[in-house]
């Protein structure tokens, strides 16, 4: 049984979501296609550690992610953490933004 709002999986004797409140279906919903969600930057980060780090943990939670660096390291491919002031953004679906910020609220 799965969640149709947090896409979580639960036992077949459970029929409702516990942090939703509502009813469990059978399959997990498909993901909605990538082209048609409205993406947000939830974070910026000074370099690629610490964002190398968030695109981990939302990856391995299902949540897709994006990071784009800086005009300078995206337009010559330079790493943002080798220039002063170097910065990357990190990217989710809007829909997936509570989600995202919870899982990343010890970074961000």
């Amino acid at each position: 049984m799965f969640c149709p709002e947090c896409k979580s999986e639960y036992v077949e004797a459970t029929n409702v979501c516990q942090d939703c409140g509502v009813s469990l279906v059978e399959r997990k919903p498909k993901p909605e296609p990538l082209e048609n969600m409205t993406w947000v930057s939830i974070a910026h980060f000074d370099g690629t550690i610490v964002a190398d780090m968030a695109v981990e943990i939302l990856k391995n939670n299902d949540v897709p992610c994006y990071t784009k660096g800086d005009f300078i390291s995206s337009a010559f491919g330079i790493n943002a953490l080798s220039l002063p002031g170097g910065s990357v953004k990190l990217y989710i679906p809007d829909s997936l933004k509570a989600q995202a910020e919870d899982l990343l609220k010890d970074i961000i």
